[in-house]
């Protein structure tokens, strides 16, 4: 028999659930704090106890979750991984599929979404990041790589389904991710605002389907 709780969180109401989700609610509220403490202190800067502090848990509680404040960089980067995944569909063009171009839409949208639905990591990404030790910077670098294959095997399938043209896959991923990283930099980190989610995409998806020419041809 499956044991029950009641818990709280930040996300939901409290509800009767199973051990099991008790202690998914628990690692997702200790990452979500850790969030925001290392966007405000920094990486090096916070500690397992500022960890722990912001969210009201015992020392103990979290080493039952994690090791180390590293452990949780590496599972923030994991975790964001497996989303993009989760929100990159291939393209299909089955006779009963939307548009192509749609569903490359969606794409750029839900990408998007997470982009603004978490800023603290996506800002902890591009700039706090950038001063890690070697071991998180390569747990970085390799996050990166990983996306990486992820847009080429993209373009790569495009290809052979004859909606992108041939070209190096992984000079144009890198292009794609540097524009998209750049976006997400803009609108994450500055105060001020931003165009609408419908803007953001369809200007991303011009300046990478035709760039900035009034008249595009081949080069």
């Amino acid at each position: 028999m499956v044991s029950i709780a009641v818990i709280e969180n930040p996300w939901t109401e409290p509800s009767v659930v199973g051990q099991s989700e008790v202690r998914a609610a628990r690692r997702k509220h200790i990452l979500y704090c850790a969030k925001q403490v290392f966007s405000k202190k920094g990486f090096h800067n916070a500690s397992v106890s500022d960890i722990v502090d912001r969210a009201g848990i015992a020392r103990g509680t979290f080493y039952l979750y994690f090791t180390s404040k590293r452990d949780i960089f590496d599972s923030l980067m994991e975790d964001l991984l497996q989303e993009l995944r989760q929100r990159i569909k291939p393209i299909d063009i089955g006779p009963d599929s939307p548009n192509p171009l749609d569903q490359l839409k969606a794409n750029v949208r839900r990408v998007l979404e997470l982009v603004i639905q978490d800023p603290e990591l996506i800002q902890i990404m591009f700039h706090h990041a950038a001063g890690l030790d070697q071991r998180s910077a390569e747990t970085v670098r390799t996050f990166y790589d990983r996306v990486l294959d992820m847009i080429e095997r993209s373009l790569e399938h495009g290809i052979r389904l004859g909606l992108v043209r041939p070209c190096q896959t992984r000079i144009v991923a890198s292009c794609i991710l540097g524009t998209i990283k750049e976006v997400a930099d803009w609108v994450t980190g500055r105060r001020r605002t931003v165009p609408p989610l419908d803007v953001l995409v369809e200007e991303i998806l011009r300046f990478g389907l035709r760039g900035v020419s009034t008249q595009p041809q081949d080069i």
